[in-house]
């Protein structure tokens, strides 16, 4: 394995994860909205159906944005390997991946059911993540500083295209 062919699977990963979600989240929400809005607390309710898109289609042009971030963010970290700065960048969204995908597990754990995107959390994005940490720590190419930042850059980075996404995925379903 090289380190450009383990950048490039970042975005594989992803885009793997969130068809899980895109093919299972309309069905999903359709069978358990009524338990979701039982089990979450009421002051959550408006964000959620005023962010959440409820349609395939909605819900794919949001991961759209996230994909093309991460595409974009893949493209800068393989043709700048050399910079610490690209390698945070790609490194913020595997960490940021990592993380989401223990919310699927608290999700799934939380409502004593499937939800969407957490058989590919568990099969796929957690241990990929391990590896990438592993791997990249190994050979020097990051360090835990790095690490530590990825945290709050990625956070960023990925609430911007998120809500974004959203956003854009709930114009989609009122056209």
């Amino acid at each position: 394995m090289t380190i450009t062919v383990l950048i490039w699977m970042v975005a594989s990963i992803f885009i793997l994860h969130d068809f899980e979600e895109i093919i299972t989240v309309e069905g999903w929400l359709s069978k358990n909205k009524e338990d979701v809005f039982q089990i979450v607390p009421k002051r959550f309710h408006q964000y959620i159906n005023q962010v959440l898109p409820r349609s395939t289609a909605g819900f794919s042009v949001a991961v759209l944005v996230e994909y093309i971030g991460i595409v974009i963010v893949t493209f800068l970290a393989i043709f700048g390997q050399g910079e610490d700065w690209t390698l945070l960048g790609i490194l913020s969204v595997v960490t940021i991946l990592f993380i989401h995908s223990f919310t699927h597990i608290g999700q799934f754990l939380y409502f004593k059911r499937y939800t969407p995107g957490v058989v590919t959390s568990i099969i796929l994005v957690i241990p990929f993540s391990i590896y990438f940490f592993y791997y990249t720590l190994s050979r020097d190419f990051i360090d835990w500083a790095m690490i530590w930042w990825s945290f709050p850059i990625g956070f960023v980075l990925m609430l911007i295209l998120n809500q974004v996404g959203l956003a854009l995925g709930k114009i989609i379903e009122f056209k």
